[in-house]
């Protein structure tokens, strides 16, 4: 992933590898967002301790966070311009600009 957090003492063991993240990101670009969107999150959905998975658009304010909302169920909420994001994973709550602030 391009960006992830964990907080499970496993993760420790391993400077190079972590299987227990809370949240991982990545930053979308035309060649791997189809395989981001489907076949990642669909491997990252068995990692038992993953609450966020948030896809982060190069081309515009655009911010998709997928949340675990049950064992097998996960909800989407997009996020754009002007809009605050909220991880509740990370509990961070900021306004999507901030995420772009720099890049025309």
């Amino acid at each position: 992933p391009d960006a992830f957090m964990t907080c499970d003492p496993r993760d420790r063991q391993d400077r190079y590898i972590k299987r227990y993240p809370k949240f991982i990101a990545e930053v979308l670009s035309s060649s791997t967002e189809a395989f981001d969107r489907d076949l990642k999150f669909t491997d990252y959905q068995n990692l038992d301790r993953l609450e966020e998975y948030v896809l982060i658009s190069q081309d515009s304010q655009r911010v998709e966070c997928r949340r675990r909302i049950a064992a097998d169920t996960w909800e989407t909420t997009i996020y754009e311009a002007g809009d605050r994001i909220t991880l509740t994973s990370l509990d961070l709550e900021f306004p999507s600009d901030r995420l772009y602030r720099g890049l025309d």
